[in-house]
């Protein structure tokens, strides 16, 4: 087993680099090796541990079993929360409260003995739609992932902007309406599900809530029309904000194939009805999928360890 410092990282060739990835998520934990270059050999996903001590443990069981077939140079994390690189810990809040008790990038170093990277993951999905995916040419890009609640990155200028307090790019804290409902409690496919779960007096998750609205079900159907008309209201406001060349979409729930149409459809009635600007936000899929914050982790790897790194496209 052969794993790397983090001073013998630094000014490698990016070719020779297999890095260590992970997604960690409320639920579950992806990982892989990846390398510098973005492409993943190895691939699995694990349980998110119920404390921090077992998740360290899980993390270095996760290295030992690809360590096995694979030299390590560095490990690239993808987390909920605020990274705060000066300090190593993960502000703000997240449903995994543990992560932001300790200052995790330097107990990620002790504990897996590489250089080690962490960045959020909406992100990390952002950076990799930049390096490799479907913003690969652009410059100014929004990412909004939909979730279990509503993530978002702004890309300027080819490099994430954090802001002022480092909450550039967390659009869930936008409040939508009068009752003081916010971008993620609205439009949230995971609280979307809630609602309808409570209403129905059942357990039923985001994807069959849109099976239901399909089949004519009033109940889904009135939920699911409200989340794509405060999703086009949150959209069309960042566009006019930034004025971004395009905003990404991703989470499970984007891959429906008339996902962005409905988008679509509602942007354009706020448009008629308010003549407003006839500017309409230029919506993408994602590509990369569940792939994405595996990617982008590695993408900002290179950002901080490899000279050089050809982030954007």
């Amino acid at each position: 087993m052969k794993t790397m410092a983090s001073s013998e990282v630094v000014g490698r060739e990016r070719k020779h680099l297999n890095l260590l990835a992970f997604d960690i998520g409320g639920t579950t934990i992806k990982h892989g090796v990846v390398t510098a270059k973005g492409d993943i050999l190895q691939k699995g996903i694990d349980v998110t541990p119920a404390s921090m001590a077992l998740l360290f443990e899980l993390l270095q069981d996760i290295k030992h079993r690809y360590a096995a077939n694979y030299t390590l140079s560095g490990a690239a994390f993808s987390t909920p929360g605020i990274p705060n690189q000066a300090t190593g810990f993960i502000d703000g809040g997240s449903a995994l409260s543990y992560l932001h008790e300790v200052p995790f990038k330097q107990k990620a170093q002790e504990c897996m003995q590489l250089a080690v990277s962490f960045e959020n993951d909406a992100n990390c999905a952002a950076l990799a739609e930049m390096w490799l995916g479907s913003a690969r040419k652009m410059k100014d890009i929004v990412m909004v992932v939909a979730g279990s609640g509503i993530g978002g990155s702004i890309i300027k200028d080819g490099a994430i902007h954090r802001g002022a307090n480092g909450y550039g790019g967390e659009f869930g804290y936008m409040v939508m309406n009068k009752h003081g409902e916010t971008f993620s409690s609205i439009t949230s496919p995971v609280e979307l599900a809630k609602r309808v779960s409570a209403a129905k007096r059942a357990n039923i998750d985001a994807i069959r809530v849109f099976e239901l609205a399909e089949a004519g079900d009033e109940v889904a159907r009135v939920e699911v029309d409200r989340h794509f008309y405060y999703l086009a209201v949150g959209l069309y406001n960042l566009q006019f904000t930034y004025d971004p060349e395009a905003i990404l979409i991703g989470g499970a729930i984007s891959e429906r194939n008339d996902y962005i149409p409905r988008i679509y459809e509602k942007i354009d009635l706020l448009i008629k009805a308010n003549s407003m600007v006839d500017l309409r936000p230029n919506l993408w899929k994602c590509q990369f999928g569940n792939d994405a914050n595996l990617i982008g982790a590695v993408a900002y790897f290179n950002q901080s360890f490899c000279p050089k790194p050809e982030i954007a496209g």
